[in-house]
């Protein structure tokens, strides 16, 4: 039921935030950027004298490049290598051209192409995931892939039409959720434990990230990309960009608690399926506390690691420990940590709760037979269903009937 009104939600959702109509940019108030870009090769790349470079850059320096764009003719400029050695003969670049009338053409190269080593690991991973998880590896990657689409199909655009950032990064969290884990992992008791779980953590994140956010006046401007996105865009909400942000961040890490809390549950189940409802829920906790611990961690780290160049350039600014932890730039991961981290610690209970209430008492053994061990040479057998005292005997009678051949008399 509660999946079945999670589905007409985003449905709904999808509908009501559609992108359609003009596209944000220059129609949107944005400005158009004139500079072209081209695939090139460069064939020289001479070091040459000059004051400085790039101003904080020590290791940076001035060379004179040629390069030839793809069809085009070969094409000299000077530019600034920021780390001395990062261009060289033969590489490919993107080349960055602005032509403007009575004034010469202007060349610089804008950064390296680095598609075949990138395509190289992609494969690499593909491959180590269908070798290991096989046809649920490829399940996964087809979730992957529905992912991926709906951030550029949906929320994306949805963004740039000037709809609502927060209620758009939602619906698409909650669409990619329900794609990637059934197709994942099957439609099944677990995972529907699993996705209800996540929705409604993902519903107490988002509550908890807006509720901070604003008491704590987070204005989103810390963000370059988020300059760089209106600046091209025109009119976009910057604090809406950083909850948006939030939100579809903190999926990535709720449907992995959530499913392996409700994968625990139904293996707990199997391995006794004459646990009650309290047992199922007190063992999945205890190893959920540690998952927890583990995630908790984790997830403060990876922002942490994100941030350290930005950790290290408030350290040495001299101010104080307060004065760099609240700065916008690292508050926002802070209450992004925390928010997420708390919508991380609701989800273990939510998602063995619902596990625990759908697998049900001896919901996976319901109608299979079990044996017990007697003494040494002996196996006696005992029926698990719905069966009346009256009906087990009929029913072994009519089991050693039809084995009687093939049993021994010992």
């Amino acid at each position: 039921m509660l999946v079945a009104v999670l589905v007409l939600g985003v449905l709904a959702g999808a509908v009501a935030l559609r992108p359609v109509g003009p596209l944000g940019g220059p129609v949107g108030g944005g400005q158009a950027d004139p500079t072209r870009l081209v695939p090139a090769t460069l064939t020289s790349v001479q070091t040459v004298p000059c004051e400085e470079a790039e101003p904080g850059l020590p290791g940076s320096t001035c060379i004179k490049v040629r390069a030839r764009p793809d069809g085009g003719a070969e094409v000299e400029f000077e530019t600034t290598d920021p780390t001395g050695d990062g261009f060289r003969a033969g590489q490919r670049v993107r080349l960055s051209i602005l032509e403007q009338a009575g004034q010469p053409t202007f060349y610089n190269i804008r950064d390296l192409e680095r598609g075949r080593p990138m395509l190289a690991l992609a494969a690499l991973f593909m491959l180590a995931v269908i070798a290991f998880g096989r046809w649920q590896g490829l399940r996964s990657l087809l979730g992957l892939a529905c992912s991926f689409a709906v951030i550029v199909g949906f929320v994306v655009p949805a963004i740039l039409r000037g709809r609502s950032p927060v209620p758009v990064a939602l619906v698409g969290a909650m669409a990619i959720m329900l794609v990637s884990l059934y197709l994942s992992h099957g439609i099944g008791r677990k995972t529907t434990a699993a996705v209800v779980g996540t929705g409604l953590a993902l519903v107490l994140t988002a509550a908890l990230t807006a509720g901070f956010v604003a008491a704590t006046s987070l204005t989103g401007l810390a963000s370059e990309d988020a300059l760089n996105a209106s600046f091209q865009a025109g009119g976009l909400s910057f604090r809406g960009l950083l909850l948006a942000g939030i939100i579809l961040g903190g999926l990535g890490v709720l449907d992995d608690v959530t499913m392996s809390q409700a994968s625990l549950v139904f293996q707990l189940r199997r391995a006794d399926p004459t646990a009650s409802f309290g047992k199922l829920v007190t063992g999945a906790l205890a190893v959920g506390r540690d998952h927890i611990a583990a995630t908790v961690n984790t997830l403060f780290l990876a922002y942490a690691g994100a941030s350290l160049p930005l950790l290290v350039l408030f350290t040495t600014s001299g101010d104080s420990l307060g004065t760099v932890a609240t700065a916008e730039a690292v508050a926002v991961e802070v209450v992004r940590s925390l928010c997420g981290s708390i919508g991380l610690i609701a989800a273990v209970p939510l998602t063995t709760l619902l596990a625990a209430a759908l697998a049900g008492r001896g919901a996976e053994a319901s109608q299979s037979p079990t044996t017990e061990r007697g003494p040494v040479g002996r196996t006696s057998y005992a029926l698990r269903g719905r069966l009346t005292p009256e009906q087990e005997p009929l029913v072994l009678d009519t089991v050693l009937g039809l084995h009687a051949p093939r049993l021994s008399h010992a």
